[in-house]
Parts: structure tokens; sequence; C-alpha cells
């Protein structure tokens, strides 16, 4: 499933992060931190990369409660000792 005009992807879009922690890796030669958090303070952990249709859109309905995308398509889960 993609997004679609009545969902936009940018509400599922966590903006003004600073990346934590390690390093876990690296996509299109830019890395991939195991943490994030964002302007209230709220941790969140890499759990993968956000897939695209066919058109390039960003697929925001496989998201699961509390997974959020930071750019560049990662995909970071909201951690429960954070709320």
């Amino acid at each position: 499933m993609s997004v679609s005009r009545s969902l936009p992807y940018e509400y599922f879009v966590l903006a003004g992060t600073r990346s934590v922690g390690p390093i876990a890796g690296y996509v299109r030669d830019r890395s991939i931190y195991a943490a994030v958090i964002d302007g209230h303070g709220r941790r969140y952990r890499f759990v993968g990369l956000a897939g695209r249709d066919r058109n390039g859109r960003l697929s925001v309905l496989s998201l699961q409660r509390d997974e959020w995308i930071v750019a560049p398509d990662l995909i970071y889960k909201e951690m429960p000792s954070a709320r």
C-alpha cells in the first residue's frame, strides 16, 4: 500500500531529530544511527527502511504503531521508556 492523496506522507515523518548512539549501518552512503531523539526528548530506535511504490511514493500504511519515517527513508520506532 502507498500513501494516497488524502493521507500525505508528511504526517508520518519526524522532523528535527538528532542522531544518538552508534552507527547501525549505511544507506546510500549515509549513516544510519541506532537511535534518534525528537525535539520533545522522545527517543526512537531504528527498525528498518521505508518501502516505496512503483511511483516512488513512501508506503506509510505499512508502518506499525509508534513507527515514524526519518529522512532518508528510515523507520524508527518510539521506545516505550520514552513515554
